[in-house]
């Protein structure tokens, strides 16, 4: 499948999109990669494009009092990136979205993306099914793991992306499960003797 073509797949499988309404988009979109360790979009800075994550990992993270990185979000391929405040209201971003693997992303600019809302009512209504599917993300992130004891995070974790521990460091899934390092290595081991 080609870049354009995931895009699509996915824009018609998370809003309905037609064939016909994306084919006006089709010179709009740009392909980039991305180096472990770059940054998608920097705090303080204004989100200028939408992706999508056609391979590799991306994290979202915000930088405590303390000094201390902490993963907010972890961005497997086939899921959105961007910054969606910062984007939607073009204001500064307060948190880093950065590579944690060789990545490459296909994204539509924001300028793009209102032109494309002007010109054709599906497109409109790709912005809001856009919101309601980001906002999702975000509740299900949040109210998914809220209640949870630390085992119970990294058993869902597993559930959800078994792939992630052979691609994302333990300290970055600590961090993204708000587990302490040391804690997780704990857990880890007493699950794996568990099941064996």
């Amino acid at each position: 499948m080609d870049n354009l073509q995931a895009a699509r797949q996915f824009l018609s499988l998370c809003c309905n999109l037609s064939e016909d309404a994306f084919s006006l988009s089709t010179n709009m979109w740009q392909t980039k990669s991305y180096s472990k360790g770059e940054k998608y979009n920097k705090c303080g800075r204004i989100c200028r494009t939408s992706s999508f994550i056609l391979n590799g990992y991306f994290r979202t993270y915000k930088v405590d009092p303390d000094g201390e990185q902490r993963n907010v979000f972890l961005h497997p391929p086939g899921q959105t990136l961007v910054s969606f405040v910062s984007f939607v209201q073009q204001i500064p971003c307060d948190y880093d979205i950065e590579a944690i693997t060789d990545a490459e992303i296909i994204s539509i600019s924001y300028d793009d993306l209102q032109r494309l809302y002007k010109s054709s009512i599906e497109w409109e209504k790709v912005g809001r099914l856009f919101a309601e599917y980001a906002y999702k993300l975000v509740e299900d992130r949040f109210l998914g793991y809220y209640d949870l004891s630390p085992e119970e995070r990294y058993l869902k974790l597993i559930d959800d992306a078994p792939e992630i521990f052979n691609v994302v460091t333990l300290k970055d899934i600590s961090s993204f499960l708000g587990i302490e390092f040391q804690s997780l290595c704990r857990i880890r081991k007493r699950v794996s003797e568990r099941k064996s």
